[in-house]
C-alpha cells in the first residue's frame, strides 16, 4: 500500500524541481512576493505567542497558515495540486469556530487568487488559459473554497446546537440537583428529628443542627463521640446488636441522655448505608417521644390501678397472680390473702362517702406498709383487698404477714376530727405441695375470708382440707 504513495510523492517532487527551474516572467516580482509571504508567516508565528485573545490570536494564526499556503503555491509555480493546502489550512482554522477569522481567511484566499494573480500568474497557475484571466480563476478558486467553508459552517452549527442541547440538559440536570439538595439541607436543618452519621464503630462522623434543639447538644460537640455514650445502659444492647447483626435497617425505642443529664425516650430508626458512597456509614434518625412514652404509660398504669387508692386494680392483680403461679420455682409456695373490712357500710354510711373513701386509701397504705417489696397488693373492689405472696417456704409465712395487717389495722385512723379503728377478716389460701391452680387458689382464699369473719376471734383463717384446722387462735 505504500508503494504507490511513495511512487506518487517522488513523481511530485521532480514536478516542483522542474518549475521551480523554469524561468517565469516577473521572476524579481514572484521572489519578492514568495519571500515577503514567508517573512510575514514567521512575524505571524512569532506574534501569536505575545497575543492572549483569542479572537485575535486565531486571526494572527490564521494568517500565518494562509500566508505559509500561498508561499508554498510560488514555490511550487502554482502547481494545481499544491492548491489542496488552502483546504486543509481552511479546515485547521475552521476548528477556532470563530466567524470574522474564518471569513476573513476566505476573503484572504480570494483576494490572494485574484490580486496575485494579476500581479505575477505564474505564481498562482500553473495552466496558461488562468494566465490570461485570473480573476475568473480566481474566483472559481474561492467558490470552490465557499462550498467546503459552507460545509464546514453547517458543521458548526450542527455541533453548537447538539453542545446548547447539551448544556440546557446539564443545566437543567445542576438546577434539579441544586434544588434536590437544598430541599434536603432545608429539611435535615428544619426537621425536628436529629439525623446523625455514625461509623461502624459507633463514632459519630456528623450530626444535623436539630440536635442543639432536640437534645440540647452542638452539633461540633458531638461529632468525633461516640453515639453509645447517650444510650441508657438498659438499651444500649439492642443498639449493639444492630451493628453486627447484618441488617439493614431497624427501629427501637431507646432512652438517651440529655445534656442537662436527664433520660428522654426516642424513636430511633437505623438505616445501614456503609457501602453507599455518598455516605459512607449508619444513618441514624430519632425524635423525641418522651410526652408519649409517658402518656402510654400513665394510660397503662391507670389501666392497671385502682383510681382511688393507687393499688393494682381486680384485673391487674389477676393476671399479676397467674404470672406468679406460672413463675413458682418447684418446691416453692404461693399464698393469696383476702381482706374484707368489717363494718365498713355503716361508717360510710354514717361519716358520708368521702371519709368512707378516706379510710380505703389509709388502708391501702397500712396494706403496702405490711408487706415485702416483691409481694402484690391490690384491691379487689368495695372494701375487698388482696395480697399475693410470691414466694413462701411454709404456711406460717402467710400467718405472719396476716398478723401484721391486722396490727397496722388495729391503730387509730384519722378522717378529718375524727379517730376510727378499723377491723378486717383475712383469708389464706396457698398452693400447697399439689400447685392448685388459680381459680381453685381464689376460690380457697375467699371460703377461708368467710370463715374468719364467722370465727371473729383471730381475724385470720388458713384454708384447710381439714375443716377441723382453719381459724388461727
Amino acid at each position: 500500500m505504500l508503494l504507490p504513495v511513495i511512487v506518487g510523492m517522488a513523481a511530485f517532487e521532480e514536478r516542483i524541481a522542474v518549475l521551480l527551474q523554469q524561468p517565469h516572467n516577473g521572476h524579481g516580482r514572484g521572489d519578492v512576493i514568495m519571500w515577503a509571504m514567508v517573512g510575514a508567516t514567521v512575524a505571524c508565528t512569532a506574534a501569536a505567542n505575545l497575543i492572549s485573545s483569542r479572537r485575535a490570536g486565531s486571526l494572527v494564526v490564521s494568517l500565518g497558515l494562509l500566508l505559509a499556503s500561498a508561499a508554498l503555491v510560488h514555490a511550487g509555480g502554482g502547481l494545481t495540486d499544491l492548491h489542496f493546502s488552502f483546504f486543509v489550512v481552511l479546515g485547521l482554522i475552521s476548528l477556532y469556530q470563530e466567524w470574522l477569522t474564518l471569513v476573513l481567511s476566505v476573503a484572504l484566499v480570494a483576494a490572494h487568487h485574484i490580486v496575485v494573480g494579476i500581479i505575477v500568474p505564474e505564481l498562482v497557475f500553473s495552466e496558461t488559459q488562468a494566465f490570461q484571466h485570473p480573476v475568473f480563476f480566481g474566483l472559481l478558486h474561492a467558490v470552490f473554497v465557499l462550498a467546503m467553508c459552507a460545509v464546514q459552517l453547517a458543521y458548526w452549527r450542527f455541533i453548537r446546537r447538539a453542545e446548547d442541547e447539551t448544556h440546557s440538559v446539564q443545566e437543567r440536570a445542576a438546577e434539579k440537583l441544586r434544588r434536590r439538595e437544598e430541599r434536603y439541607r432545608a429539611l435535615v436543618q428544619d426537621s425536628c428529628d436529629v439525623i446523625s452519621v455514625v461509623d461502624r464503630d459507633g463514632v459519630i462522623e456528623s450530626v444535623s443542627p436539630a440536635v442543639q434543639v432536640v437534645m440540647g447538644y452542638r452539633p461540633e460537640d458531638l461529632e468525633g463521640t461516640s453515639y453509645h455514650a447517650l444510650i441508657h445502659p438498659e438499651d444500649l444492647t439492642a443498639m449493639q446488636a444492630f451493628h453486627g447483626s447484618g441488617a439493614s435497617e431497624r427501629r427501637a425505642e431507646v432512652r438517651t441522655r440529655h445534656a442537662d443529664g436527664t433520660w428522654h425516650w426516642h424513636d430511633v430508626t437505623l438505616r445501614d448505608l456503609t457501602d453507599n458512597p455518598a455516605v459512607g456509614g449508619i444513618v441514624i434518625s430519632h425524635r423525641d417521644v418522651t410526652e408519649r412514652r409517658e402518656f402510654q404509660d400513665l394510660l397503662q398504669h391507670e389501666a392497671a390501678h385502682d383510681v382511688l387508692t393507687g393499688l393494682l386494680n381486680r384485673g391487674a392483680l389477676l393476671k399479676a397472680l397467674d404470672q406468679a403461679v406460672d413463675a413458682l420455682p418447684a418446691g416453692r409456695r404461693l399464698a393469696v390473702l383476702f381482706i374484707d373490712l368489717n363494718d365498713f357500710k355503716p361508717i360510710n354510711d354514717t361519716l358520708g362517702h368521702e371519709a368512707g373513701d378516706n379510710l380505703l386509701i389509709a388502708v391501702g397504705h397500712a396494706l403496702q406498709r405490711s408487706v415485702l417489696g416483691a409481694d402484690v397488693v391490690g384491691r379487689l373492689g368495695g372494701d375487698e383487698f388482696a395480697v399475693v405472696l410470691g414466694d413462701i417456704t411454709a404456711p406460717d409465712n402467710a400467718i405472719a404477714v396476716a398478723t401484721r395487717i391486722l396490727s397496722a389495722l388495729s391503730e387509730p385512723i384519722t378522717i378529718g376530727a375524727t379517730a376510727i379503728r378499723c377491723s378486717a377478716s383475712i383469708g389464706i389460701a396457698d398452693t400447697g405441695p399439689d400447685r392448685i391452680g388459680v381459680d381453685e387458689l381464689l376460690r380457697r382464699a375467699d371460703a377461708a375470708m368467710y370463715q374468719a369473719k364467722r370465727a371473729k376471734d383471730t381475724g385470720w383463717a388458713m384454708h384447710s382440707d381439714n375443716p377441723a384446722v382453719s381459724a388461727g387462735g
